[in-house]
């Protein structure tokens, strides 16, 4: 009975929000589920070489702070409510994609080790220096990479 009174309430909330953002739901999905399969095909050192620019990228202008809110709000929705293994990285380099065109966007990935939990990695988005992704408020992880 409570899985019932659960699946009715993701629906009403799926079914109140905007068609934008069911749209914007749907298109983040297929984003994610492509760098998941693109992180299976390809070495992590694939994401990270930088392509070939084009000429107008010094100036990029970014896109507006509400459109990359959603973008972010959109991947948290995602990967906690579908059961399809959005890990961290996964969830980073969807939202870099999603971002391309914002400038000061940076994609972290970090590690931490105890006698507790042992060796762990994380990775986490950052714009202008303030983590809008993959926030790990009691954890402490040591970056060892960063890029834009």
């Amino acid at each position: 009975m409570k899985t019932l009174s659960k699946l009715r309430l993701r629906y009403a909330k799926i079914s109140s929000l905007r068609w934008t953002e069911k749209i914007l739901l749907i298109y983040v999905l297929a984003v994610l589920i492509l760098v998941k399969v693109l992180i299976l095909l390809f070495p992590v050192s694939w994401f990270i070489t930088p392509r070939s620019a084009p000429a107008s990228h010094t100036s990029k202008r970014g896109i507006p702070t509400a459109t990359m809110n959603k973008r972010v709000w959109a991947v948290n929705v995602l990967s906690t409510h579908i059961p399809l293994g959005f890990t961290c990285l996964i969830q980073a380099l969807a939202a870099k994609w999603l971002l391309k065109n914002q400038p000061h966007v940076r994609v972290h990935i970090g590690v931490r080790s105890n006698t507790a939990d042992g060796f762990s990695a994380h990775a986490w988005v950052t714009y202008q220096s303030v983590t809008i992704l993959g926030e790990q408020p009691n954890l402490l992880f040591e970056p060892i990479l960063a890029w834009t």
